[in-house]
């Protein structure tokens, strides 16, 4: 396909990293074959039920599409509620959907599944590293590393489950809108697909898709007057701050505190051996402003060595170690000059879409195994900014000397 012969890869490049992603893929099964975890497998569940609806796609294919749309509750619960609604079924309806469109081509086997799961998944990680190709001069496989190769990342991001699809949306909502933010011109084909996967995000994960808006608006904004970038960065977030606590005031159905209280005390009924014990939170600025540095703890630092339960919990850990050394290395061997204007605009995209959803996550999480998963979809974008600045050569200096 040209989008990925475009990218300057070659096809020996490409398909080892799309090999590696099958494996990955592999690897993701493996693990949820284990006995410690089968039982609460999501993706060995979605392909059970995917079988059924397969032969129910056979048979009826234009009832099994609308299936998609109708709520099986009488009275379905709020967009941001975790049960008894529609919007929390959607995100299983469609990635069990998929698969049971794959499985009309693969006789219904799962590891072939993981074949069309991942040539989906791949456009992701090719779009990404397209665009920052096209805004920066970087060391080939430094930006490689970045973009395809993060442990968390390949592993989460592989498997039959919606993270592939979440990261791969971003990912080409962000290639799309730079190509449009660059040229200055709208192009109706960018924005369908910007439109379709705007959609794909709302429904596997909702509150992502929201706070991929204010970050979109910061780079248009930033590149549009890229000497004000910090100022717009502190106002547009500054104005989401007060808009969300003053939302119970608004309407009662738009209580945005009540809503991460819920998703919060949600996590905290669930069992599982990484449970961190977090302060209560409570709907007041003073209350979230308090669990503030756990959010900061458990979205950026967890899981700590310290909280090893059991081997899978090794290389979550050793990452976080490895990625924090990392960029602080970087601080000392920073490349000099100004960036221009588009370099600038999509860094502090990358860095107000990664961090508000991380931070958000750490609210809600209260689990070390739970947050690495969700970490991993914003991983890439979190160190772009550390990468773009990296001065490569002088980084292999201080690494032989």
């Amino acid at each position: 396909m040209r989008f990925f012969k475009n990218t300057g890869l070659n096809n020996w490049w490409l398909t080892g990293l799309f090999t590696l992603k099958i494996i990955a893929g592999l690897a993701y099964a493996f693990f949820y074959l284990q006995p410690a975890y089968y039982a609460n497998s999501d993706t060995w569940h979605y392909f059970d039920l995917s079988k059924g609806e397969t032969d129910w796609l056979l048979k009826d294919p234009l009832a099994f599409f609308k299936d998609i749309f109708v709520s099986g509750y009488q009275q379905s619960s709020g967009l941001f509620a975790g049960e008894n609604s529609y919007w929390n079924d959607l995100k299983s309806t469609i990635v069990i959907k998929l698969l049971a469109i794959c499985n009309v081509f693969t006789f219904k086997n799962y590891y072939a599944d993981i074949v069309f799961f991942n040539f989906f998944f791949f456009f992701g990680p090719v779009a990404l590293y397209k665009l920052v190709k096209q805004l920066f001069t970087l060391n080939r496989l430094l930006l490689i590393a970045c973009i395809f190769l993060l442990p968390s990342f390949l592993f989460w991001c592989s498997g039959i489950h919606k993270d592939g699809f979440i990261f791969s949306g971003t990912a080409l909502i962000a290639y799309y809108f730079n190509e449009q933010v660059y040229n200055r011109k709208i192009n109706l084909k960018s924005v369908i697909i910007s439109i379709c996967c705007f959609s794909v995000i709302f429904a596997l994960r909702n509150f992502m898709a929201l706070l991929l808006l204010p970050s979109l608006f910061v780079w248009l904004l930033c590149f549009l007057y890229p000497v004000r970038s910090k100022m717009i960065v502190a106002a547009v977030y500054g104005l989401g701050i007060l808009l969300f606590f003053v939302s119970p005031f608004i309407s009662t159905t738009t209580n945005l505190p009540e809503y991460v209280i819920e998703k919060q005390d949600e996590f905290k009924k669930l069992s599982g051996t990484s449970a961190i014990d977090v302060p209560a939170l409570e709907n007041s600025f003073t209350s979230f402003a308090k669990f503030l540095p756990t959010s900061i703890d458990i979205a950026f630092f967890r899981p700590h060595v310290t909280e090893i339960n059991n081997k899978s919990y090794i290389p979550a850990a050793a990452e976080v170690i490895c990625l924090w050394l990392f960029a602080a290395v970087s601080l000392f061997i920073r490349k000099k000059g100004n960036k221009t204007p588009e370099q600038k605009a999509f860094i502090f995209f990358c860095i107000c879409f990664a961090v508000s959803f991380l931070l958000l996550a750490g609210y809600t999480i209260t689990f070390s195994g739970a947050i690495v998963r969700y970490r991993a979809v914003v991983l890439p974008f979190l160190f772009i900014p550390v990468v773009a600045g990296l001065q490569f050569s002088k980084a292999i200096k201080h690494i032989t000397a």
